[in-house]
């Protein structure tokens, strides 16, 4: 399969019809941006993310108060969590952020019905993180990407933002530019309700990025790992067993036109995506085959 790239580091303000500069100033979309993370509050980069944003945008964080990574799209507001005690840690100019003890998750559904009830956000923008997360194992667990496939439920347009090292300070500075154009990219301001994107940066100095390609998420590999007991204590039906995960030896599969290869190449590498797991093409199939299901002993002819 032939894989379609950008060229060196030019992409940072040219590639896939980005607009200039001065057009991009003109551009009044997104208005509204809301920013999260999974590293926390406290993580450098959605700062520099968010400053960066909100040269051009009404700017809101929301993240959590410590690092809530690998959390997927894990969610503690519903019926036993209705009140939240939120720290406004930041107003100034076009940003505000608030931070309080939830999940990435709770950020976005927070976030979108709270502060910014009133003026919906246009994008969010999860990141950006330290690993990554490519593949559909981690794409399945990640917090960073787990709130943007929230955002995309609640009918946000998202960006998961991945990949770099906290004191590449180049490398911060380099991809909250590249980002910024590329919000205002046909690629990012055409993304319908349910759909949002994940883009990985390689964790290498900025001359050696390759360039930027699309591509799909490798397939993931199964029982990469299994558990193993390794102790048990007590008699009769009351045992209490230690099982400790260990790895199987076995290793990833990885695709060649995948994202994690070309991810290996030094490439920054964007995956479109969207929510929903229903499969159409079986419902026909299903539904042909309801009479061979066993009937409901109660249910009325």
């Amino acid at each position: 399969m032939k894989t379609h790239r950008t060229a060196g580091f030019s992409f940072l303000f040219g590639l896939l019809g980005l607009v200039s500069l001065s057009a991009m100033a003109a551009s009044h979309w997104p208005q509204n941006v809301l920013i999260t993370n999974d590293n926390g509050i406290d993580d450098p980069k959605i700062w520099a993310l968010a400053k960066a944003v909100a040269k051009d945008s009404d700017t809101w964080i929301v993240a959590a108060s410590k690092d809530r990574s690998g959390s997927s799209n894990y969610m503690t507001l519903g019926a036993d969590r209705r009140a939240l005690t939120v720290h406004r840690v930041f107003q100034q100019g076009h940003l505000t952020a608030y931070s309080f003890d939830g999940y990435p998750a709770d950020c976005v559904a927070f976030g979108i019905l709270g502060p910014m009830k009133h003026q919906a956000p246009d994008l969010v923008i999860s990141g950006i993180n330290g690993g990554p997360n490519l593949g559909q194992s981690s794409w399945f667990g990640s917090g960073t990407i787990g709130a943007a496939r929230t955002a995309a439920h609640m009918g946000i347009p998202a960006i998961a933002v991945s990949g770099l090292h906290d004191k590449d300070t180049a490398m911060v500075n380099a991809v909250t530019h590249w980002l910024v154009a590329f919000i205002h990219s046909p690629m990012v301001q055409q993304l319908q309700p349910g759909q949002y994107l994940t883009i990985a940066f390689p964790r290498v100095a900025v001359d050696k990025i390759h360039g930027v390609v699309v591509a799909p998420k490798t397939p993931p590999t199964p029982h990469l790992a299994e558990f193993e007991r390794v102790d048990s204590s007590g008699s009769g039906s009351d045992v209490t067993e230690v099982w400790l995960a260990k790895p199987t030896g076995k290793k990833p599969q990885i695709t060649a036109d995948g994202d994690q290869a070309l991810y290996r190449q030094n490439d920054i590498v964007i995956t479109p995506m969207q929510i929903g797991e229903q499969n159409p093409a079986a419902l026909s199939q299903f539904r042909g085959e309801l009479a061979k299901v066993p009937p409901w002993p109660k249910a009325k002819p």
